[in-house]
Order: structure tokens, then sequence, then C-alpha cells
């Protein structure tokens, strides 16, 4: 409101009062129009966090089910590759045995085969399925070595030889050189190489053809695989390397359904390498897959262990694609008995008692059919009975499954190391993990060998066969140094005969026995026995496996080495050193000496005696 008067010249005001009323409006951002905007925007703001907080929510609650089932296929398929192992066992090794006889004719031998190949196609689909789950549990480790790339992925292609001529399709190699050298983790490259080759022959139809090519760039090595196939769709290119997702509708290109794992598996390999992989693709003309390696093997994380040998050369991969590749590799490295001990490896089995322990009834059947010819065969359920029937037969040689009810199979190994009765009885372990972590794990435990299902009931009898073989050889090692084996501590640890701790307590007990008894002439068996304090079957079939000697030939054994040692100092005289050794006549001392050293006592004097003294 504003009020105006005014005054006369003499300064007396006059009641003339005007009044005026004036509103002052507030600013745009104070209106009630303006409160309200604020309100409005308030709200909105609260509804799209809110909106934006659930969708966040939801898109993640949808990734975590995704996983989640994700997680399940893989772990039940996981499980079932497992389970698959004993069944691929039973159907590839009669059938490998079957396919040894040459009387079989053209059809029945094509239908064999036929089983052979299917079978060796459902376990490279099981090793795809467990390789797959070690990595996304990140238990998947690298072997990294330095490989001829160029004869590897030679031989390697030399196996879809006979599918591409059956296919009628152009296979090709194309590379400018015959040797090139990358670092690179052998059984996984293989892996990487082979499934991309899978993939190409399966959607290439009849007549096209197949090209594998090397390239060498300046840092980097190429190695792809291009094929005239199908090709791939344009929105499912973007799927490609994605677990479980099937790239081709069955109904546009008949073919056998994929796992939806090979390509992503490759992705995975690849990725493990710090190398990377590219798909060019075009719809009805093809598909060309190249993976790009890096020279050198400086790139290479630091837990990668490093094989500094060419152990893998080109000829060790003829037969990759067969799913007993990892039994021929694995035989490879072995020994095969020298002619020297081959006709003692056949007398022992021949006497020989086997321990099988598996759950299984027609596992354990199947290996039995294997040795029954060749052994006395002992067959026990699981663990438990094996352990049990260890203790009664003191068997030769167990062949043990890993996974059992009661007691597993390296807990019974454990146990066989663990008990001085059983401690030099050779294990070999049966499993269906194939993962390096296991192996070293069965290594660990004690055994002596550990070999994946399905196995080639071939490689196993090998095993077996190399087994008994190195027995043989340590049993001769053993009876060379029956007068060195207590401890000495000027004696190298390479100089003294391989043993477990608790067979080398026998054995140490065993000649100290022997030592402080040379001269006694009536020292018999029930004293060793009752000095070792175990029972006299046990004694007798552990010093049996041990040196190959039977307890009299081994108390013989002693006092005729003790006896050489003495001549050869030439301070005693004949009659005297048969005394010293417990044989009372000098006579039979004489006729026993001959027969171990092919000369008598007086010749060996001369030959390897220092003086004489008569």
């Amino acid at each position: 409101m504003f009020k105006v008067k005014s005054t006369n010249s003499d300064g007396v005001w006059v009641d003339n009062v005007r009044t005026l009323d004036i509103e002052v409006l507030p600013s745009f951002w104070e209106t009630p129009f303006a409160y309200f905007l604020y309100v409005v925007a308030i709200l909105l703001i609260i509804l799209i966090t809110v909106y934006i907080l659930f969708t966040i929510y939801r898109l993640k609650h949808e990734v975590s089910v995704e996983q989640q089932v994700s997680d399940i296929k893989l772990r039940f398929f996981t499980n079932i590759s497992h389970e698959l192992r004993t069944p691929l066992t039973l159907i590839a090794g009669p059938v490998g045995y079957i396919l040894k006889n040459n009387q079989l004719s053209a059809d029945v031998r094509e239908q064999l085969l036929g089983v052979e190949r299917n079978t060796n196609r459902m376990l490279r689909l099981v090793n795809q399925i467990l390789d797959f789950r070690k990595i996304q549990n990140k238990k998947m480790k690298m072997q990294v070595q330095r490989i001829n790339v160029v004869a590897f992925t030679r031989n390697i292609m030399n196996n879809f030889e006979s599918l591409a001529e059956e296919q009628q399709i152009d296979f090709i190699f194309e590379t400018e050189k015959d040797e090139l050298c990358l670092w690179v983790d052998a059984d996984k490259f293989e892996k990487i190489l082979f499934n991309l080759l899978s993939n190409a022959f399966k959607y290439t139809p009849v007549g096209k053809s197949i090209t594998v090519f090397i390239r060498e760039e300046e840092n980097t090595v190429s190695v792809g695989v291009q094929d005239q196939g199908i090709g791939i769709a344009e929105n499912k290119k973007n799927s490609i390397f994605v677990r479980f997702e099937n790239l081709v509708d069955k109904n546009l290109f008949n073919q056998q359904a994929s796992t939806g794992i090979g390509l992503a598996l490759v992705k995975e390999l690849v990725e493990m390498h710090q190398a990377t992989i590219s798909v060019d693709s075009k719809l009805g003309e093809g598909s060309c897959f190249k993976t790009t390696f890096l020279k050198g093997k400086e790139h290479y994380e630091a837990t990668v262990e490093f094989i500094l040998d060419d152990s893998v050369k080109a000829e060790d991969t003829t037969s990759l694609p067969c799913e007993f590749a990892e039994a021929r590799h694995d035989d490879s490295k072995q020994d095969a008995p020298d002619d020297g001990t081959v006709e003692t490896t056949l007398r022992q089995k021949a006497q020989a008692t086997m321990l099988i322990v598996e759950d299984n009834s027609e596992l354990r059947v199947f290996l039995r059919s294997i040795f029954v010819s060749k052994f006395r065969v002992v067959e026990a359920v699981d663990g438990l009975d094996g352990w049990n029937k260890a203790l009664k037969y003191l068997p030769d040689i167990i062949i043990s499954d890993v996974m059992m009810p009661q007691k597993d199979g390296l807990e019974l190994t454990k146990d066989l190391r663990a008990d001085m009765t059983t401690s030099h009885i050779p294990v070999i372990l049966l499993t269906a993990k194939n993962s390096i972590e296991s192996k070293l794990e069965g290594m660990e435990y004690g055994a002596d060998d550990y070999i994946t299902k399905p196995f080639s009931a071939a490689y196993l009898e090998a095993r077996v066969d190399n087994l008994l073989a190195q027995r043989a050889k340590l049993q001769s090692l053993y009876r060379s140094n029956l007068m060195n084996m207590q401890a000495d501590e000027e004696r190298k640890d390479d100089e003294q005969p391989e043993m477990s701790s608790h067979d080398r307590k026998f054995m140490d007990k065993l000649v100290e026995i022997m030592e402080k008894n040379m001269d006694n002439g009536e020292l018999v068996v029930d004293d060793l026995v009752s000095e070792l304090a175990v029972s006299r079957s046990v004694f007798f079939k552990k010093l049996k496996t041990l040196t190959g000697l039977a307890p009299i030939e081994f108390i013989k054994e002693m006092r005729i080495k003790r006896a050489a040692q003495l001549i050869e100092t030439g301070e005693f005289n004949m009659t005297q050193i048969s005394y010293m050794v417990g044989i009372n006549d000098p006579r039979y001392f004489s006729k026993c000496f001959k027969q171990r050293f092919n000369m008598t006592p007086t010749e060996y004097r001369d030959t390897y005696g220092k003086s004489c003294k008569l």
C-alpha cells in the first residue's frame, strides 16, 4: 500500500491522504505452479530411480538365473560324463579285442570300426565337457612347449583323410614353410585344431573343400580352417562362441545336433594361450576360423609351466583323434621290458596273483577276462574289501578303481603304502578323472600308475608287463646289493635300490639280522620270522617280491656273497671263511660257491684276491 499527503506553503499538513494499493508478484520459481512442478519432478525422479533399480535387479536376477541354469547344465553334463567313462570302457575294450582277430569278415570288421569310431566320438564329447568344466573352475593348467606347428598340424590332418575321402571333400593344406616352431600347450593346441576341423567337416556338403592354412607374420603365426560349408547367419554371429548355443538350424542342414560346447571350448583354450580367434563367414558360402598366436614365450603368465625339451614330436600325433591318444602317448614314454627281463617277467606272471578292486561288476568281469589267462585273479567289490583281500592274498599287483564306496582307491593306496605287509605291491589306479591334478594326487598317495577311462586293454596289459619287468629289474638290483642294504652314510642315494620306506626298513632289519648271525650255522627261516615279528606267509611273499629269492635262497646268497668279500681280502683261508659264513662243511661251501660264481673259491681268490693265505 502506497499513501501520499501534502502540506501548504506554511508547512501545515493538509488532510488529503491518497492511497494506492500495490501488489508485488513473486518470481516464477516461487509460484505455486513452480512448486507443483517441483513435486512432479521429485516424483518422476523417484519413479525413474525405482525403475532403474528394479531394471538392474531384474537384469542381475536374469543373469544370475541364466548362470545358474548354465552351471546346472554343465554340472549335470560333467556328472554324466564321469559316469559315461566306465560304459565307454566296456564298449571300447571288447571291440578292440575283437578287432585284433584277423579272421573277421570285411562286413563285421567295418561294423566294429563304426562302433569304435562312435565310441571315440562320445569320448571326445565327454572330454570337451570335462575340459570346459575345468576351465570354468580355473583348474586347467598350461604346459607349454616348443613344437613344429607345421608337422604337428599335418599329422592331425592325416587323421581326417579317410573322412575327407568318404565325404568327397577336397582337403587342402597351405603353408609356406615345412618347419615353423611355436610355443603352445600341445594337448590344447590339438583340441583347438581338432574341434575346428570337426566343425568344418560337420557342416561342409559333399564335393566342397576344406583348407587348413598356416601363415607367418612378423610377430605372430596364424593357424586357420576355411571351409565351403553352409556358413553362419548374421543374427547368429554374435553367439558363435557362446556355450550350449546351436548355430545351425537343423531343418536347413540335416546333420547331427551339436552340444554347443566345441567352439566355446576352442575360444577358452585360445585365450589361455594369450592368442585370438576370429571368424569370417557368409551364409551359403562358408566360414573361416583363424587363430593367431604370438611368437616366443614371453607373453605367457608366470603360472604357466614350461617344458623345455622337444618331447612332443610330429610322429607322436599320428593317431590324435583316437580317444585313446592319452594312453598311447603315456605308453610311448614307458620303457618296454628289455630282453633280459622278459623271460623273468613271464615266469613271474605265470605264478603271480592279481587283485582287481572295482565296484562296477561289468568292468570287473571285463578286467578279469583280460588277465585271467595270465594271472591268478582275485576280485574285490570296493576299497574296504580290497584292503582285506590284499592282506589275505598278498597279490603281486593290484588294479583298483578310484571312486568306490566304503574306501576309495586313493585311501586304499595310502593304506597299502603305510603297511609294511603290503607296501611293496605295485598299484595301478583306474579313474574317470583325467586332470593333471588328479594324476598327481594319485601318485602322491603312492600309485605306480594312473590310467583314465576309457582305456585300451592292450595299453593296460603293457603297463602291467612294464611294472612286473621293473620289479624284476629291482629284484636283480636288490640281489646285487644284498651286502650293502644297510644304511650307509657314505653311499649316495642314487646308488641305492629304489624302494619305499617300509620296504627299506624291512630289508635293513633283515640284513642286520643276517649280519649278526652270519657265522650261525643253525640259523633257520623261523628265526628270521621271529626277529622281524611278521607272519611266515608275509615274510615269504614280501622277500620273494623284493628280491626274487625264497628265504633259504636268500640266506645262502647272503652267506656266499659275504664269503666272496672275505676271499677278496686275502686274510683267511677257505676253511676259516666257510665257518665264518655259517657253512660248517667246507666241501658244501665250495659247491655252493661254484654254483653262485661259476668258479671255485680258490679260483675266485686267484682272480680277485689281494693276497694268498695258506
